[in-house]
């Protein structure tokens, strides 16, 4: 079959999290290759990895997709990689939570998403950014301060290899009597707010499918703010009773703020998550990056 001289496409993989993975981008390039595109595969060696596989897709040239064969975090590491460019970010949601998979309904088998890669569909999406003491970086989906965030730093990374989403139960429960929910001061485009716990959000879903915003703010240049009023082991388990049920953002307690700057000045130190993944301690700021993405979608039907 004659090669398909528009379309070559880079897959990023990581090694360390098990041949299920593996096998999905196996057969990804497989199907790629049968339909004559171009396709490199290429393995992570550690956290970051992905990031500067991704930046040497693109400066190499020719590249017109990357494939992120992960969930989230890896989604986030390849597209800091791709920043700036107009190489396409296809998404191989092999992950825990697949949040934004699931936001944008992207294809989660092979053969649909060769497909999409094929027929070249995208959709364009604004990444946010955010500030720690260590510098810069993009998220696809939302960072948060607060519960999540200790719970994401506490999550036993052997156990979630293990268990997958069940490592988070695990790591809630412990952290609910664990946790000393102090009193964040979340500044929203210049107004100071108190909250136990703050999630800046570019999208409508958590851990899932679950409702944590009414609307998705993806192909938007703004950002969903969700604050939490209470504090406590009890009103945690309130709220997550609420994420369950769909009835979060409706809570007398919870208060979701659109905006484009968002600010954590204090208390310094506390834990931040950024796309599932820890990332740092406050202070933060976040805002929206000043070039979108482009995420690969499924071609439409006719």
């Amino acid at each position: 079959m004659a090669m398909n001289a528009s379309r070559s496409v880079t897959i990023i993989v990581n090694p360390t999290a098990g041949r299920r993975r593996s096998g999905h981008a196996t057969r990804l390039a497989r199907i790629l290759r049968r339909a004559g595109v171009a396709v490199q595969v290429v393995h992570t060696r550690d956290r970051g990895h992905a990031t500067e596989l991704a930046r040497a897709a693109v400066e190499q040239g020719g590249c017109s997709h990357v494939v992120a064969t992960g969930g989230d975090g890896t989604v986030a590491e390849v597209a800091r990689g791709l920043e700036g460019s107009d190489v396409v970010l296809a998404v191989l949601p092999v992950g825990t939570a697949n949040v934004l998979a699931r936001e944008l309904d992207l294809p989660f088998d092979e053969g649909a998403l060769a497909r999409s890669i094929i027929a070249g569909t995208s959709t364009t999406v604004w990444p946010g950014v955010l500030h720690t003491a260590q510098g810069a970086s993009l998220f696809v989906q939302m960072a948060g301060v607060g519960f999540d965030a200790y719970v994401v730093h506490t999550v036993s990374p052997r156990l979630k290899k293990a268990v997958g989403r069940a490592a988070y139960v695990v790591s809630v429960l412990r952290a609910l009597w664990g946790y000393r929910y102090p009193v964040l001061r979340v500044e929203v485009e210049g107004v100071v707010h108190e909250a136990s716990s703050a999630i800046i959000s570019k999208g409508a879903l958590y851990a899932g499918r679950h409702v944590l915003a009414p609307a998705s703010m993806q192909e938007e240049k703004a950002f969903s703010v969700v604050l939490f009023g209470s504090a406590g082991p009890w009103a945690t388990l309130r709220y997550g009773l609420a994420l369950l049920r769909g009835t979060l953002p409706r809570q007398k307690d919870v208060t979701v703020l659109r905006a484009s700057t968002v600010a954590i000045p204090a208390p310094t130190g506390l834990p931040v998550q950024s796309d599932g993944d820890a990332h740092g301690y406050t202070a933060i700021r976040a805002d929206i990056n000043d070039q979108p993405i482009r995420i690969a979608i499924c071609p439409r039907a006719g």
